[in-house]
């Protein structure tokens, strides 16, 4: 019995040391990743309309994470809504109506039942907030976006590639090589990207704030014009930046071609962007605390996943495809070299 009993001891001290599990912070993701499952196929070898929500279903749990990444990593957005609240600032009362001025005088010297009578309709005052240094400097620290939005976009565009194509993730550690590796590209491809953005959206409304004439009509169509071409265009630019080694004016020409080549897909990416948000706002139109709290649980990752998967099967077909046979190994060329796509390491 004392022979079992030192025997049992020997294999148990004999045995290696189990390896506590990491958590990650991010997602339902261990660390050391889980793999890909046997049963799930890359969706990437057939891309069509169905089995987007294939892939949806499968990686909405990651999806949440990438949202996190997205409002987190784009941080400064927080000081921008502290600003806009004002709760810094001095509260105060402003009218409503232009009217109001000369009401006053009026009825400062002429008070009878018709003056009382416009001032109960022009006389209402609305709540003003005055900017504070307070106020001032989280409207100051929010500059701080353009530099955080193009390095978040290209690491959450990674991550949304990896789960296309079927790869291992490993959220937190992809998100940040891509990150590092990309910084150089990234910041400015962001301070444009954004730019751009806010520019188009600021002339759409001005124009429809003031159409009161056809030139102004005519202004009107052709930034929205351009609004969704750039849209097309920005759905490659982040692909590209991180799978091939390009500069920084081939990957806006690149990306600019792949809009009218990949019209079909883009469009249908169009039309599903604007589905997703019409769907946010109606909520937030029927209750708010819901609409208000889902762009920062998954709208903007839904969107970013709608993007990689218009965008990137036609770079798969036109700029790697050619390049690697059957089995994914990388053509030689006629002096007997491997061929090159131009994606250096980035395609990995």
């Amino acid at each position: 019995m004392d022979d079992e009993k030192d025997t049992r001891l020997t294999d148990e001290e004999n045995e290696p040391p189990k390896k506590k599990k990491k958590f990650d912070w991010f997602g339902l993701y261990r660390l050391e990743g889980k793999g890909v499952d046997k049963d799930e196929v890359p969706i990437i070898k057939e891309p069509t309309f169905l089995n987007f929500f294939k892939l949806f279903g499968r990686k909405w749990n990651m999806l949440i994470s990438v949202n996190l990444l997205l409002v987190f990593g784009n941080f400064p957005i927080f000081f921008y809504m502290i600003y806009r609240a004002g709760y810094f600032g001095i509260s105060s009362t402003a009218p409503y109506y232009q009217n109001f001025i000369p009401l006053y005088g009026t009825a400062m010297f002429n008070k009878n039942a018709a003056t009382a009578a416009l001032y109960g309709i022009f006389g209402m005052q609305v709540p003003i907030t005055a900017n504070t240094p307070a106020t001032l400097v989280f409207l100051f620290l929010t500059v701080l976006v353009f530099f955080t939005f193009g390095p978040v976009n290209s690491g959450v565009t990674y991550i949304t590639r990896g789960m296309l194509r079927g790869d291992p993730i490993f959220l937190w550690q992809d998100f940040w090589h891509t990150v590092k590796k990309n910084i150089r590209q990234s910041i400015p491809m962001g301070i444009l990207d954004l730019g751009a953005l806010l520019l188009l959206i600021n002339d759409i409304r001005f124009f429809r704030a003031n159409l009161t004439s056809p030139a102004m009509f005519v202004m009107l169509s052709m930034s929205t014009a351009m609004l969704v071409i750039y849209f097309m265009v920005r759905f490659y630019v982040y692909h590209i930046m991180i799978t091939f080694d390009l500069g920084f004016f081939k990957i806006l020409k690149n990306s600019l071609i792949f809009s009218v080549l990949g019209i079909k897909r883009n469009i249908m990416g169009l039309l599903g962007g604007v589905i997703v948000i019409a769907i946010n706002y109606l909520i937030l139109s029927v209750y708010i605390p819901v609409g208000i709290v889902l762009p920062f649980i998954i709208t903007p990752a839904i969107l970013t996943l709608i993007g990689t998967y218009a965008a990137y099967p036609k770079i798969k077909e036109i700029m790697i495809d050619p390049y690697y046979d059957e089995n994914g190994d990388p053509l030689e060329d006629e002096d007997g070299d491997e061929a090159s796509d131009g994606s250096g390491d980035s395609e990995g």
